[in-house]
């Protein structure tokens, strides 16, 4: 045995202060005896070779001594378990990925002995865990790890996968030491599925089938059938194998293909019709053994349909009996019952070959026979009968295809087992039905009286009917006895068992499968006060719940007693389940969804498409009044899914749809002219924080009503870098659910930069897709803007810039202002929605003082504005439509403007912007301002509503669209009525003006209920109260000390414009100032004049002390037009 080694491994990242040389030794021994010792020299790397690629060497220690001088670019060590040297702690949230990874994690990075430590890493190779768990170190996560510990992935990724492959089996080993394996796609599907499909059927409908349709049609009806669920079977077969199938079967495909909606409706139905399966089936059994005890004169009750309540009752419990002892043992049973099928169907073939009886040859058996072939070779249908009837008659048989599928969930490789199985098993079956029909074709005749054997003409060698089929009294021959097979059986008593046998597989795969699919259901919680019964019990997770509520309701199903009536609807809930999966399988593969990737690649979106079709048809052909009523249970159970379910999202194809109509109507869009009459006002909405603004969000809502495109636009105050996108995902993630909670129908998009204005650039460059791009863009009005002039200047042409940018790029623009309540309340929303508000670190900030940072820390407390107007208003509906010129009111009459629904909020907010003033709010505060907050001011709907349009110039009409677009349902003024004012010139004609305004409206369709033509008067002199408050405002933009703000020649040579919105300021309140809504042309002025303060002194006039006035300002492009 080797004495010892001394192993040599340069170390990564040591810090330069802490470089040392140890020596350490370690005993132990090997198991022969021999002991080994090693010795650990550390010496730190010089800094610039920090970043160099390290590498690793392994020495002999009888080669090298136990104490050595290293250069600096090297560290030796032997026995790194010897060493006590700390291992890097991992932060919290990675402490999950290293304890999932840990015998990976610690890899030996160059291939020799495993030491107990050599790199550490949470970055991991490709393994199927990592896709089954979903749990895996972000990006962020690797880059900060390795940063922190200084580790090259030289050091860390060697060797991680041989580890973590020898980790895995031996897992892997562990488990299926402790957990069930699973079945077999023989024993677990295809047996099943045998077991299923063969059922009383095969033994007394089979030769009775050949006898009505003939040889040839009686092929077309199996043909018809074996395409209809080989079509199902194919497309099963392709979403089995598009990944790991779950417990659940048929319902588990189909909901995790088409949606919870589609698979909750069909997975309840689906259930149904296998409980009421399997009753069928037992009471099938039971008529069987009530007919062969009164043979033999045995009865019990009445020997009629108590007799045969009573058995099948006894049989569904021995049934469910067996299964709760487990389905191992239930497969055995199986197995047994599969073994007495094939000998009992072995047995009739074998007999037909058997010499005649003096009985078969009474009952119209010839053996085989050309001239018996040739006369059954033509269909000939007695009394009501039909290829749909017979169909009808045949194919409840073939539903049993699905009982493979219902056990994907104890299945060893479902996605192999259940296309392979389940189409071996109609291949088979369908085979087995159409050799016994054919066979007892062939060697018995139509008609037989009992008496005397078959006559044949001994000319032509036909077959002679008997005197009984004249008048259908015919008792034996294939059109008339169901036991032509029990007469011809080699073993009668064997046939007997055959029919014993296919009864009882069918009732046990009903009464196995329907309990795993209602479990399925249960556990996805679709449906209300049915989790109890998602609970399993075992290692095979029995539904023990589940089989009691299934063993229930088929008790009570079987106290029916005459289930001919079921049956037909029970076959459509089955051709409902085929045609579902098979519109699942078209639906995945024309959504293009690369996520769509099934292994089984026989299969064709259009043959699936073809199946589903077949199946509703079929449906209806057998009975459309049944098919009604089970589109309607359907419906039910859809439409309270779709009302109901939580957020689930399972990948379905019907997302993947979603998305490509979108796609592909938007490229549509795209190549499409733009016409006024399609024309949708597409909003940019500069919210900032969405939840921090809530009443200029639904204010703007009440406008696109999830009609029309609606993006609440954010400029994040964070440098324009990689960095940001963390930071703005969140938000996006949160703000979507918060719009979406909201009901809100609209987009949330953000862009980091420390500039406004630059932000804004950015989202009008780059929001948008195609022709789905904003063509408004809305903000509110700075109400602080004269304060933030004297602090800092640059905030107000921030402010400014974007109003020019968005004039300079075509866009039409609103600004907003809820002069009284303000449009900010993130204050407020700061102890109850502190998830809307991110708690960025001040290094992230542009500006502590940047108004932009208010939607990451507080908020901005609504500032407080004293009215100047009285409380006693004048109402709208004092205003006539007469023509109403010069004089306007005497100054107190312009002090009795105030709407009395404007009260000041002062009494509810604090008065104070600090955070300091809201921390000493109490509780009891918090819920009055929460009662009393305006969020939703703009969400209920005001009664006898007036909006006042005031048109000064035309813009394209958008200044009447608005308001008309706001009077329509779903907004808050909805139903209100519109008021239009201008105003004209001295010397115009307005009773002119009013009747051309009021014919252009009715042109264009606007409903108004007055049109006011205000004359505006030049020589008239200003009221002294309007004077003050203009002459106020400009004094307050003159600091101490410092020149004007406003540029003297500018003022001077803007000063009519001035004058006329002084003018406009007094009509508005003379007129407005008690509607619910005022909207008023924008004023447009040139680059050098939108960065005055005199640009919004003009805003600041025309809507202080107003009700909420919204400006507006359309892009010069008709919006409007009065042709069809």
């Amino acid at each position: 045995m080797c004495s010892s080694l001394f192993q040599t491994i340069i170390l990564v990242g040591l810090p330069r202060k802490i470089m040392h040389e140890a020596s350490l030794h370690e005993h132990g021994s090997d198991g022969s005896g021999s002991e080994s010792s090693s010795s650990v020299i550390i010496v730190n790397a010089p800094s610039h070779h920090e970043n160099d690629a390290r590498k690793i060497r392994f020495v002999d220690n009888s080669n090298f001594p136990e104490r050595v001088a290293l250069n600096e670019s090297e560290t030796t060590i032997k026995s790194l378990s010897a060493l006590n040297f700390d291992r890097p702690k991992l932060p919290t949230q990675w402490t999950m990925f290293q304890n999932s990874y840990s015998s990976s994690a610690l890899a030996n990075p160059v291939g020799g002995p495993n030491d107990d430590f050599a790199a550490i890493t949470i970055d991991q190779p490709p393994t199927l865990t990592n896709y089954v768990s979903g749990k895996r170190p972000t990006m962020s996560d690797l880059i900060k790890y390795q940063m922190q510990n200084k580790l090259d992935d030289s050091d860390i990724t060697n060797n991680l996968q041989r580890l973590n492959s020898e980790t895995s089996d031996k897992e892997s080993d562990g488990e299926s030491q402790q957990k069930f394996e699973g079945f077999g796609w023989i024993q677990g599907v295809l047996m099943r599925c045998i077991l299923c499909i063969f059922g009383a059927t095969l033994f007394l409908r089979m030769s009775w089938l050949g006898g009505q349709s003939g040889i040839v049609v009686g092929l077309g009806v199996l043909f018809l059938a074996f395409i209809v669920v080989i079509l199902t079977a194919i497309s099963m077969s392709a979403i089995a194998t598009n990944g790991e199938v779950g417990t659940g079967g048929c319902y588990y495909l189909i909901s995790r293909s088409l949606g919870p909606e589609f698979g909750g409706s069909i997975g309840l139905i689906f259930y149904i019709a296998n409980t009421v399966n399997a009753s069928m089936n037992c009471v099938g059994l039971a008529e069987a053994i009530v007919v062969i005890l009164k043979d033999h004169g045995i009865t019990l009750i009445d020997g009629g349909i108590n007799d045969t309540r009573l058995y099948a009752v006894l049989t569904c419990t021995i049934l469910q009996g067996i299964i709760f002892i487990g389905t191992e043992f239930e497969s055995k049973t199986q197995v047994a019952l599969l073994i007495t099928l094939t000998m009992s169907i072995l047995s009739h073939l074998v007999g037909t070959f058997f010499p005649l009886t003096p009985e078969q040859v009474a009952r119209g058996v010839t053996g085989y026979s050309f001239s018996t072939m040739a006369d059954n070779m033509w269909p000939d249908f007695r009394g009501a009968e039909t290829f749909i009837t017979i169909f009808g008659v045949y194919f409840p048989a073939m539903t049993g295809i699905m009982a493979g599928a219902n056990m994907s969930g104890d299945l060893k490789d479902a996605s192999k087992s259940i296309p392979k199985g389940t189409v071996w098993a109609i291949i088979i079956t369908t085979f087995v039905y159409g050799l016994a029909m054919i066979t007892t074709a062939m060697t018995t005749v139509r008609d037989s009286n009992g008496i005397t054997g078959p006559i044949y003409d001994n000319i032509t060698g036909a077959f002679i009917p008997p005197l009984c089929r004249a008048n259908n009294t015919c008792q034996y021959g294939l059109a008339n006895d169901y036991q032509v097979m029990l007469l011809q059986g080699a073993f009668g008593p064997l046939i007997i068992a055959g029919i014993f046998a296919s009864t009882l597989s069918s009732a046990s795969g009903c009464l196995i499968g329907a309990p795993r699919v209602f479990q399925a259901l249960c556990e996805d919680k679709l449906y209300p006060y049915v989790k109890v019964f998602a609970k399993g019990h075992g290692i095979q997770n029995e539904p023990y719940r589940a089989y009691i509520l299934t063993f229930l309701i088929a008790t009570a199903i079987i106290l029916i007693g005459d289930l001919n009536a079921i049956a037909i609807i029970i076959t459509n809930f089955f051709l409902a389940a085929f045609a579902i999966t098979n519109f699942a399988c078209f639906d995945a593969t024309a959504g293009g969804s690369p996520g769509f990737r099934p292994g089984f690649k026989y299969y064709n979106k259009w043959l699936s498409l073809f199946g589903s079709i077949l199946c509703i048809c079929i449906m209806f052909v057998l009975s459309w009044i049944t098919s009604l009523v089970t589109f309607g249970i359907f419906a039910v159970f859809f439409l309270f899914i779709k009302n109901n379910k939580s957020h689930i999202n399972w990948g379905s194809s019907t997302e993947a749809n979603r998305y490509r109509k979108a796609l592909i109507g938007l490229l549509k869009l795209t190549r499409s002219e733009e016409h006024v009459k399609n024309y949708r006002p597409q909003l940019l909405v500069l919210t900032g924080n969405p939840a921090a603004r809530q009443a200029l969000v639904d204010f703007a809502y009440c406008i696109s009503k999830g009609q029309s495109l609606m993006i609440c636009g954010h400029v994040v105050p964070y440098p324009p870098s990689v960095s940001a996108t963390a930071c703005i995902r969140k938000l996006n993630h949160r703000l979507t659910d918060w719009l979406h909670e909201q009901k809100c129908k609209a987009f949330y998009c953000a862009v980091a930069h420390r500039s406004l204005r630059n932000g804004v650039q950015g989202l009008l460059q780059t929001v948008g897709l195609g022709k789905m791009q904003p063509n408004i863009l809305m903000m509110g009005f700075k109400t602080d803007w004269v304060g933030e002039c004297l602090r800092d200047y640059g905030e107000v042409l921030e402010y400014l810039g974007v109003i020019k940018d968005a004039f300079e790029s075509n866009l039409a623009i609103c600004i907003f202002r809820n002069t009284f309540e303000g449009l900010d309340h993130s204050a407020l929303m700061m102890s109850q929605d502190d998830s809307l508000f991110l708690k960025l670190p001040d290094l992230m900030l542009s500006d502590t003082k940047s108004p932009l940072n208010d939607d990451f820390s507080r908020g901005v407390a609504p500032r407080i504005v004293r009215p100047n107007a009285a409380t006693n208003p004048r109402r709208p509906s004092n205003v006539t439509t007469a023509n109403v010129r010069g004089n306007v009111g005497k100054v107190n009459e312009l002090k009795q403007t105030r709407s009395e629904g404007m009260l000041p909020i002062h009494h509810i907010y604090p008065r104070q912007n600090s955070e300091a003033s809201i921390g000493k709010m109490k509780k009891s505060d918090f819920k009055k301002i929460k009662k009393n907050a305006p969020n939703s001011e703009f969400r209920t709907r005001t009664k006898n509503g007036v909006i006042d349009v005031w048109w000064l110039f035309d813009d394209g009409g958008l200044t009447l669209l608005i308001p008309y677009l706001l009077s329509m349902q779903g907004s808050y003024l909805q139903g209100a009525k519109m008021r239009v004012f201008t105003v004209c010139h001295n010397n115009v004609s307005v009773d002119q003006v009013r009747q051309k305004l009021e014919k252009m409206l009715k042109k264009f369709r606007i409903e108004f209920s007055q049109v006011i033509v205000l004359c505006d008067e030049d020589e008239r002199e200003l009221y002294a109260e309007t004077v003050e408050e203009f002459e106020t405002l400009v004094h307050s933009l003159t600091p101490e000390g410092q020149p004007c703000l406003i540029n003297q020649s500018l003022q001077a040579s803007a000063q009519p414009r001035t004058m006329r919105y002084l003018r406009t300021r007094e009509l508005l309140l003379e007129y407005s100032s008690a509607s619910n809504l005022v909207i008023v042309t924008l004023p447009l002025a040139h680059r050098e004049l939108v960065f005055s303060p005199l640009y919004m002194i003009w805003l600041e006039m025309l809507s202080k002390d107003m009700p909420p006035t919204l400006f507006v300002r359309g892009n010069q492009t008709s919006v409007l037009t009065f042709y069809s």
